[in-house]
């Protein structure tokens, strides 16, 4: 019987840690600096709720959404969407249909689409970089 216990609880105990692994990270204390880049200047920062979000996305998917513009070497807008999952952010980026001076990813629970209009494309690079930085190392999944 008491083997029995002891081997439900090991059980247990690694399927919690294995679960662990499951939970979405938390967000970024900041995603959208003043200053981005060393050239990039924010002019505008939002918090907007789903029902607010200006991409054709599922609402109810969206657990929260940040949005920045910045001006520098150009303009851009950048969207930050917190999904309900990494499963739906890599389902949302498969999906996606590209345009034109627009780039879209995904990190974990995150999907980004950052706009831009005259950006230099060295100064545009550096900005995503920074911001993928900002998200954080993808998690490994096995």
């Amino acid at each position: 019987m008491a083997r029995r216990i002891g081997w439900w609880l090991a059980l247990g105990l690694a399927l919690s840690g294995a679960c662990g692994a499951c939970r979405p990270s938390p967000p970024p204390a900041v995603l959208f600096p003043p200053t981005m880049a060393g050239v990039w200047r924010r002019t505008t920062l939002q918090n907007l709720g789903p029902s607010d979000a200006p991409d054709p996305l599922p609402r109810t998917l969206i657990n929260h959404l940040q949005t920045a513009a910045y001006e520098g070497p150009g303009r851009l807008q950048a969207r930050v969407y917190e999904l309900e999952s990494p499963a739906v952010a890599l389902d949302l980026v498969q999906r996606w249909r590209p345009s034109a001076d627009t780039v879209f990813f995904y990190r974990d629970q995150y999907f980004v689409v950052i706009k831009w209009q005259d950006a230099d494309r060295r100064a545009l690079q550096a900005f995503v970089r920074e911001l993928e930085a900002r998200l954080g190392k993808p998690k490994q999944r096995f």
